[in-house]
C-alpha cells in the first residue's frame, strides 16, 4: 500500500473501531434488557452473565460489522473531503475515484472475518449461549420454589415444599394434572432437582407414596417408594423464557447442517422447504460479502454529502436500512422461487454495486466539482 492508502486506512479504521464497539455494546444492552428476568435471577452470578454475553457477541457482529464498516468508511473519506484534501489530491492528478481502492481492500478483509464469524463462530456461540441460559433458568426455577408456597409455573404440576436447603427439599407435595382423567398426588420426605433429558429438569424423590384415583373405574391406587424420579416437562417453558432459543434456531446451524436440512427433509417437505434453506444459507454468505458492496458506496456518499458528520451518520444509516430492506425482498423472491437462491440472496449486493458504479462514474466525470 502507498502512503496515501495507509493514511486513508487509518482514517477509516478509527471510526470503524469506535462504531463497532458502540453498536456491539448497544445490542448487548438490548439483549440484557430482553432477558433481564432470567439474567438477574437469584441463581445467576456475574460470571454467568459475562459468559452468556461473550457467546452472543459473534452473532451480534453479523449485524454490526456492515453498519460499522460503512460508517467508518464514510467518515474517514468524508474527513478528507471536508478538509479539502481530496481537492488537493486532484490538483496532483489523483482522481477521487482512486480512493475507492482502500475501502474495497479493507472491506474484503473485514468480509472474510465476517464470513468466518457468520458461518462458524456465531452458530457455536448461540448454541453455547442457549445452553447456558437454559441452565440459568433451571437454577432460577429451583430458587423460585420457596418453602411454604405453592408453585404452579410448571404446566400441569403444582409443587409445595415445607422446607428447602442446600441438599434439596423436605416434605414435598406434588399435584400432577397432566392426565385430567387420572390425577396423581405424590408425597415425599425428600426431593431435589437435577438436569433431565432434553434440557429439562428431573425431580428425584425419596421415601414417599403416590396416590391415584380413577373415577370411571372407581379405583384408588396407593404405591409407596424408597426412590423415584419424575421428568418435569419444561421444554416449552424454557423456550418461552429463553429469547435466544426462541429466535436463533436457524442461526445456530452450520452450513453442513443447513444443507442437510434442505436436502434431507426437502424430499419429504417439498421444493418450498428446500428453497427456503438454500436461500437462508446464501443469505448468511451474502451479508458478509455486502461489506465490500457497501464499501464501494463510501467514497461517493462521503464526496457528495453536505452538512458534516451528522449527515454522514444519517446517509450511512439510510443506506444500511435500504440495504437490509432489499435483502428481505430478495429473500422473499428466493422463497417464492422467482429467483434462484444465490441470486435472490445477493439482490441487495447487486443493487449496492450498481448504485456505487453509477455514482463513481458521475464522480469521475465531475472530478473535484462534485466534492466542493
Amino acid at each position: 500500500m502507498t502512503r496515501l492508502d495507509r493514511y486513508l486506512a487509518r482514517e477509516i479504521l478509527l471510526p470503524f473501531a469506535a462504531a463497532l464497539l458502540f453498536l456491539t455494546q448497544l445490542l448487548l444492552a438490548s439483549q440484557i434488557l430482553a432477558q433481564a428476568d432470567v439474567l438477574f435471577g437469584a441463581g445467576v452470578s456475574a460470571w454467568d452473565v459475562l459468559r452468556i454475553l461473550v457467546d452472543l457477541v459473534p452473532h451480534l457482529l453479523e449485524y454490526v460489522l456492515p453498519v460499522a464498516f460503512l460508517l467508518g468508511a464514510v467518515l474517514g473519506v468524508g474527513r478528507l473531503a471536508e478538509d479539502r484534501e481530496v481537492v488537493a489530491l486532484s490538483s496532483l492528478g489523483i482522481s477521487p475515484v482512486r480512493l475507492v481502492r482502500v475501502p474495497i481492500l479493507l472491506g474484503g478483509a473485514v468480509a472474510i472475518v465476517a464470513l468466518a464469524v457468520a458461518l462458524f463462530a456465531a452458530p457455536a456461540g448461540l448454541r453455547d449461549a442457549r445452553g447456558r441460559i437454559d441452565d440459568v433458568i433451571r437454577r432460577n426455577l429451583q430458587g423460585e420454589i420457596r418453602p411454604g408456597v405453592f408453585y404452579d409455573e410448571i404446566p400441569g404440576l403444582t409443587l409445595y415444599a415445607a422446607g428447602s436447603g442446600p441438599e434439596g427439599f423436605q416434605d414435598l407435595l406434588i399435584a400432577d394434572r397432566t392426565n385430567p382423567s387420572a390425577p396423581l398426588i405424590t408425597f415425599s420426605r425428600k426431593g431435589r432437582l437435577v438436569p433431565g433429558p432434553g434440557g429439562g429438569l428431573r425431580l428425584v424423590l425419596e421415601d414417599g407414596e403416590i396416590h391415584r384415583e380413577e373415577p370411571e373405574a372407581k379405583d384408588y391406587v396407593l404405591a409407596r417408594f424408597a426412590r423415584a424420579t419424575a421428568d418435569l416437562g419444561l421444554g416449552a417453558a424454557l423456550d418461552s423464557r429463553n429469547q435466544v432459543a426462541s429466535n436463533s434456531y436457524a442461526f445456530e446451524m452450520t452450513p453442513r447442517e443447513i444443507l442437510r436440512e434442505a436436502e434431507g427433509r426437502g424430499e419429504e417437505r417439498g421444493e418450498e422447504h428446500r428453497r427456503y434453506w438454500h436461500t437462508f444459507l446464501w443469505r448468511r454468505i451474502a451479508v458478509p460479502a455486502g461489506i465490500v458492496a457497501l464499501g464501494l458506496l463510501a467514497v461517493p456518499i462521503a464526496s457528495f454529502r453536505r452538512g458534516g458528520r451528522a449527515s454522514g451518520y444519517a446517509v450511512s444509516l439510510l443506506s444500511v436500512v435500504g440495504y437490509y430492506a432489499l435483502l428481505r425482498v430478495g429473500e422473499g423472491l428466493g422463497h417464492d422461487g422467482v429467483l434462484p437462491p444465490w441470486l435472490a440472496a445477493n439482490v441487495a449486493n447487486l443493487a449496492a454495486v450498481a448504485l456505487a458504479t453509477v455514482l463513481l462514474l458521475f464522480l469521475s466525470r465531475r472530478g473535484t466539482g462534485a466534492v466542493r
